[in-house]
């Protein structure tokens, strides 16, 4: 089973803040950051915390689901009981977690716990979604965006692709209490009774405050998944076919920092280039864990601009190329040593400008080059992409230099 995430897999310190493995904590106590609790459940859950937090990283590890440092920058941001980042934190993320200074100690406790376990899309991903006509984009913005795209993205690659579902992770659903008490006790094990004062309170303080926005606050989705379970059932769900889980949050908070005209076809075309690697057994390397998971993370990026600028494909000028890699900038990180490593920010950036080139240098222009010779190439080239770079100008020049070039 393997589950590919936009975003990278281990929190890293030059990019997100510094931050390192969570110690643990000497008592179960309250934690400071959450002193003023004004229920006996918040103050059980505060309890909780740091026997939960172990408890959620060891299913998700078993569950194949890599730590996401985005969420994990921006739980950090509302639970300082953990450790301190810098402050050399994504404008995306500054801007996603900009309300949560102004959350009460409750409304922070709950949303601790929405990241921590990941609710909204570890329910998209491992259980049916509601409803037929689904939306994507907290009110539905990016609708049209996701639906095009995706047709056209099944239409442009040579796999089999029609098994392949496109659904939403909306907030709300964190509304739905039978639903949140499910995830907690089928994926995560967790007592039922616990379970349902859990939901419970998650959905009190959630609506409480307009500030999280009856759940659709964008840090609660703020990722994609491609998921595959390659015909294998899920234990403790069973059968659950190819996905590609769009997180509302991803689209909407990359929509505050100016990049929303990109980051639809950006986020969809990266995750399907991850099923491209499950159809065509592109995971095989005998590179080491970080390595490996950057290889793939910087073939996805390069599928993704491929299309994005192909004519057959999205098509987008050169303009909206400065888009879509700012936007892959900003989710790279700096974890070298990390099993999850994808990609250093430039790195992201010089594979994305790389597959820009490959589709405007490869003739005919109308050619889509089969996903296997696509991949290929970019083998060749990875070797240049991941080459240590002295400075962001001099890296920058060098990729719009590989941009026009294929070797």
């Amino acid at each position: 089973m393997r589950k590919r995430f936009l975003t990278s897999a281990v929190a890293t310190a030059a990019v997100l803040g510094g931050f390192t493995a969570v110690p643990a904590l000497a008592a179960p106590a309250p934690a400071p950051a959450f002193s003023g609790l004004s229920s006996p459940i918040a103050v059980e859950l505060a309890e909780k915390l740091p026997e939960m937090r172990k408890a959620a990283a060891a299913v998700q590890a078993r569950l194949g689901v890599h730590e996401n440092p985005l969420r994990e920058r921006i739980l950090d941001a509302i639970d300082p009981t953990d450790y301190e980042c810098s402050t050399a934190t994504p404008p995306v993320v500054a801007a996603v977690t900009a309300d949560f200074a102004n959350l009460t100690p409750d409304q922070a406790l709950a949303s601790v716990y929405v990241l921590l376990f990941d609710l909204v899309m570890q329910d998209a991903v491992y259980f049916p979604q509601p409803g037929g006509k689904f939306t994507y984009g907290a009110k539905g913005t990016y609708t049209k965006k996701a639906t095009d795209t995706f047709g056209g993205l099944r239409k442009f690659w040579d796999i089999k692709s029609k098994d392949i579902q496109l659904v939403p992770a909306h907030g709300r659903m964190l509304l739905d209490t039978a639903r949140v008490t499910r995830v907690f006790t089928t994926l995560y094990g967790q007592p039922l009774d616990l379970s349902q004062n859990t939901a419970n309170f998650i959905k009190t303080q959630i609506t409480s405050t307009p500030l999280l926005k009856n759940g659709d606050h964008p840090a609660y989705t703020f990722n994609a998944y491609a998921f595959s379970a390659e015909g294998r059932p899920v234990p403790g769900v069973g059968n659950v076919g190819d996905k590609i889980v769009l997180g509302d949050g991803v689209l909407d908070g990359f929509g505050l920092v100016g990049l929303g005209d990109v980051t639809t076809q950006a986020i969809l075309a990266h995750e399907f280039g991850h099923h491209i690697q499950y159809e065509d057994g592109l995971f095989g390397t005998t590179l080491p864990a970080p390595e490996a998971t950057r290889r793939t993370e910087l073939m996805a990026d390069s599928f993704s601009a491929y299309f994005l600028t192909h004519v057959r494909g999205e098509r987008m000028n050169w303009k909206r190329v400065q888009l879509f890699t700012a936007m892959f900038a900003q989710i790279g990180d700096c974890g070298f040593d990390a099993p999850g490593h994808h990609g250093t920010p430039n790195q992201r950036v010089k594979a994305a400008l790389w597959g820009y080139g490959v589709a405007q240098t490869v003739w005919p222009r109308s050619l889509v080059l089969p996903s296997r010779v696509f991949a290929w190439l970019f083998e060749k080239h990875l070797p240049k992409l991941v080459a240590p770079d002295a400075t962001d100008t001099a890296v920058l020049n060098a990729a719009k230099q590989a941009a026009t070039t294929v070797s």
